[in-house]
């Protein structure tokens, strides 16, 4: 009987045996075959350098540089807390803060979770010798972003950023993952594409110390295209200087070919806080600035032109024949217009004034007149030919698009009819009327080179790739010769007469046209503007300055309008 008993629970045992083996064997012998070869590879990724930003010439404006960061392998991390400690007494970061970027990094066992990524390079020697005592520790070299020009090139260049779940969402079908930086700004989020490189991946098979016994395979990375801008570093440089920190832009623009030779905005950012780890504290302050660093003035700010919208206006009424080159108006220093009273901005007046004088000294009054004999449409007309109501197509990302009211736009917008009050404030740049930097320098370009429009450019090629198709390289306005000359005398009259408001912009040797503008805001000082082109005679460049609350466009920006262009000869731009 006990005999029967124990070969029934050997039976029993065997036949147990055998179904954990064929349970184990052939039911789940896939799932542990494959969990065995997970435990026996590697994948490690190797991220690609970014391709070069050149300026012009071939002077970096940002590039990639070799730094070293410290990763986590999790399948290989056998005692985190002992981890955390050592490395917090190695880099200087608390072990609570590792172990949270360990954790918040964490997406799958096999992928590396960076915690340190600005790793000194003593420090990171040090913890490659030291990796067989702490195991599931990386020290690798990575590439990272270095931006020569700072402040004075981030509302161009841009900045980098880690990828948004928003953003993975519409790239990922791009090859773009979870860890990847992109542009977030400027250039760099415009180009992406053609900067970002591919990443590649080293697959190796580990012994059952994690350590590798053989390369099964490699993917080398491949690095990013170089784009070259039509930006020169050194006048980039120095029209940031020349704002002075002030809130404002500057634009200079190749007057044939829209080839942007500078474009700045002030106040602006370094890109470097945004791959510097150890400066977050920076960027969150400047995140919360009032002065909006990140504000792109150049291309982004809608505001009244003011006086600088006068040459539209004038062209439009000789066009229209509503005024001819001698038709004069008296200006006493005010207009009435029934029991209102609408001021020139000189009290005493300017007597009687032609258009060319009238632009040459900027009398409100003879354009008030002139206002009202083209109407409300008639100076909608003016701003539309001149393309003021739409983006001009720079290779940057949200460009602004300016606001050209009319008669049917104020009441369905105020709910209100429009007046002939309204027509006044509209003839001189005023009221509803906004626009931006670019849009004016791309009107006084018009005029400098009798009606061409070309698209304004940033980038002039890429290496050994082509670039994305863009809009049209411009377009060809039809301005009518006789009115657009007698607008060019007056502009050239502002900066070479003796009494014209632009006479600090005046430079020996060079004869610049331009018109300045002190555009009226419901608080603070006014807006102050200068647009203008030089030499004269045959426009080679083009220009705007904005002063934001600048106060008179004839003294500060008229001051760095004559400063810019002295320096433009001497680097023989001019």
């Amino acid at each position: 009987m006990r005999i029967r008993l124990l070969q029934r629970l050997i039976l029993s045992g065997l036949l147990a045996i055998w179904v954990g083996l064929f349970s184990t064997q052939v039911l789940h012998g896939p799932i542990y075959r494959d969990k065995a070869e997970r435990n026996r590879t590697r994948l490690v990724h190797l991220p690609a350098a970014r391709g070069s930003i050149l300026d012009r010439r071939g002077i970096p404006l940002a590039e990639d540089r070799l730094h070293f960061e410290l990763a986590i392998l999790p399948q290989e991390l056998q005692n985190p807390g002992e981890t955390w400690r050592h490395l917090s007494w190695r880099v200087g970061i608390p072990a609570e803060e590792l172990a949270r970027r360990y954790k918040k990094g964490f997406y799958a066992r096999f992928a590396p979770v960076t915690v340190v990524r600005d790793l000194k390079r003593e420090t990171a020697f040090l913890l490659e010798e030291e990796r067989a005592q702490l195991p599931g520790i990386l020290v690798r070299p990575v590439p990272r972003r270095r931006y020569p020009l700072g402040s004075s090139g981030g509302s161009a260049i841009g900045y980098l950023g880690l990828i948004a779940p928003e953003e993975l969402t519409k790239l990922e079908a791009y090859g773009y993952t979870l860890r990847d930086w992109v542009g977030k700004d400027g250039i760099e989020k415009v180009y992406d594409g053609i900067l970002r490189g591919r990443d590649g991946g080293l697959h190796m098979e580990v012994n059952a110390q994690g350590k590798m016994v053989q390369q099964i395979g490699f993917l080398p990375p491949q690095r990013g295209h170089n784009l070259f801008l039509t930006v020169d570093s050194r006048l980039q440089e120095l029209c940031y200087r020349l704002l002075e920190e002030s809130r404002g832009a500057l634009i200079v623009m190749n007057s044939t070919t829209g080839e942007i030779l500078a474009l700045v905005s002030s106040p602006s950012f370094d890109p470097q806080l945004f791959v510097d780890s150890r400066r977050s504290e920076e960027v969150r302050r400047i995140l919360k600035d009032p002065e909006r660093p990140f504000f792109n003035r150049a291309i982004r700010a809608m505001v009244p032109p003011g006086s600088i919208f006068k040459a539209a206006v004038a062209y439009q009424a000789l066009r229209e024949d509503k005024i001819t080159p001698g038709t004069a108006f008296e200006c006493k220093g005010q207009y009435k217009l029934g029991r209102a009273t609408f001021r020139c901005w000189r009290e005493e007046g300017h007597s009687f004034q032609t258009v060319s004088e009238a632009l040459e000294h900027s009398c409100n009054v003879f354009f008030y007149n002139t206002g009202r004999r083209l109407g409300v449409e008639g100076i909608a007309r003016a701003a539309r030919l001149f393309r003021l109501d739409c983006p001009t197509g720079i290779d940057l990302p949200w460009e602004a698009k300016g606001l050209v009211p009319a008669a049917a736009w104020m009441k369905h917008v105020n709910r209100q009819s429009w007046r002939e009050g309204d027509t006044l404030s509209f003839g001189i740049g005023q009221g509803a009327l906004q626009v931006t930097p670019m849009e004016m320098l791309m009107l006084f370009n018009a005029i400098a080179t009798n009606g061409d429009f070309p698209r304004p450019l940033l980038v002039l090629r890429a290496e050994g790739q082509d670039l994305p198709s863009r809009p049209p390289s411009g377009v060809r306005i039809p301005l009518e010769a006789a009115a657009l000359s007698r607008v060019k005398t007056g502009l050239e009259r502002v900066v070479q007469s003796e009494t014209g408001t632009g006479q600090l912009a005046l430079v020996a040797g060079i004869r610049i046209a331009g018109k300045t503008g002190t555009a009226q805001v419901s608080q603070g000082l006014p807006h102050a503007w200068f647009c203008g082109y030089a030499p004269a005679e045959h426009p080679k460049v083009s220009f705007v300055v904005f002063l934001e609350h600048g106060g008179k466009g004839g003294l500060r920006p008229a001051q760095i309008a004559g400063q810019l262009v002295a320096t433009l000869k001497e680097m023989e731009y001019l």
